[in-house]
């Protein structure tokens, strides 16, 4: 009950943004954007269940309408994004899936520097860490309303501080987990929802050196309550600091450290340094270079936590204003010592040529190569991936 009335509460407000827009339209004097658009692409996978056995090839035809509407007033404004991802397969109809992306918010100034944010995102989730995002056999219908009150501050020297209290609902559709069991022992549950309610609160300030440089420091706290595992229960808390520069050259720098900490309900605790650098570099010859690493404290939406590793490189070319070529890499290392201690080496390749063939329609190639190794043979698996894809945006 509780999801479908916020359904029909941000669908009313979705709405009223339409409503607004085509009164804007006429008058001419309302800031409202809307932009339809349509991706249709063609995937040949090798490995589409993403299993040790790497026997299951198919080829998928995917199609996604997608509709982008914002209306903004001096006080407040309003956005709505949404869109069905339908996924067919011509072998194994029964691995077919249709999901759904809808995003609705409404945001109101109520004083100077203080606004509150109200937002519901009904979209697929990552069912499992250390597998592709985007692979249907690893993404639940989830749904997460949340909202947010912050104020920000202009302090003196170009100082700003922003102080933030955040409080939301999380909601899944059922899916296989591993849960605590008697004693503590793991065990499977094909029913599990990960549902919870969560609140947050956070404080940052930043301090500019000059036009270019700033150094930074941020804290947060939040809290998670599940309906089906009282166990996985906690408070985390993070702090971290960092520098972030930008200079002439097309150089970017950021880099940041601090502590993290996750305590459950059932006793046990963990504590991690954390680590963040990233290098961006745009050159006026056409090429982009960006390299990356963190280290950090992240909980799945099971309660489960790990210490994720993670180093990234990107390669991009510009050829002209209409064709770009890219290849990105990463490799990551997850560590768990909750339910299921385990560690699990993962990393992938991807090469992508895409192409505008206009203002509104874009056609990309892509080649994916993903390899993932853990503690138990089951878990482990490589897919390759082809995908052809035309994008018309209005």
């Amino acid at each position: 009950m509780l999801r479908l009335l916020i359904h029909l509460a941000f669908g009313a407000l979705a709405c009223f943004a339409f409503a607004g827009g085509a009164t804007a339209e006429e008058g001419g004097d309302r800031p409202f954007t809307w932009r339809p658009s349509f991706q249709i692409r063609g995937v040949l996978t090798d490995n589409i269940g993403l299993t040790d056995s790497d026997t299951d090839s198919d080829f998928g035809y995917f199609a996604a309408p997608r509709v982008e509407a914002a209306y903004r007033e001096s006080a407040y404004e309003l956005e709505f994004d949404g869109s069905v991802d339908v996924r067919r397969y011509t072998d194994d109809t029964k691995i077919d899936e249709t999901f759904y992306r809808v995003f609705t918010a409404g945001e109101v100034g109520i004083l100077p520097g203080l606004t509150a944010r109200l937002s519901n995102a009904y979209t697929p989730h990552v069912e499992q860490l250390g597998r592709p995002d985007d692979d249907p056999a690893n993404m639940i219908q989830s749904n997460r309303a949340e909202i947010e009150m912050r104020y920000w501050r202009e302090l003196a020297g170009a100082r700003e501080l922003a102080v933030g209290l955040v409080g939301g609902r999380f909601d899944t559709e059922k899916f296989t987990a591993l849960v605590p069991g008697s004693g503590g022992t793991p065990v499977l549950d094909d029913g599990f929802r990960a549902d919870f309610w969560e609140s947050s609160g956070y404080v940052e300030f930043q301090n500019p050196f000059g036009e270019q440089h700033a150094g930074y420091a941020r804290a947060l706290v939040r809290q998670r309550s599940f309906d089906e595992e009282s166990d996985a229960d906690h408070v985390e808390a993070s702090g971290v600091v960092g520098f972030r520069t930008h200079l002439e050259q097309g150089l970017e720098f950021d880099v940041a450290g601090g502590w993290g900490w996750v305590d459950f309900h059932d006793g046990g605790d963990e504590s991690q340094v954390l680590a963040r650098a990233d290098l961006k570099l745009r050159r006026a010859d056409g090429w982009r270079f960006n390299l990356g690493f963190h280290h950090e404290l992240t909980v799945d939406i099971t309660g489960e936590d790990f210490t994720d590793t993670t180093g990234r490189l990107g390669v991009e070319k510009y050829f002209g204003k209409r064709t770009a070529a890219s290849v990105t890499g990463f490799i990551s290392r997850l560590d768990s010592d909750a339910t299921d201690p385990s560690e699990n080496l993962f990393g992938g390749v991807e090469v992508n040529l895409r192409r505008q063939l206009s203002r509104r329609v874009m056609v990309s190639l892509s080649y994916r190569y993903w390899d993932n190794a853990g503690d138990f043979d089951s878990d482990d698996f490589d897919q390759s991936r082809v995908v052809l894809g035309l994008t018309y945006r209005h």
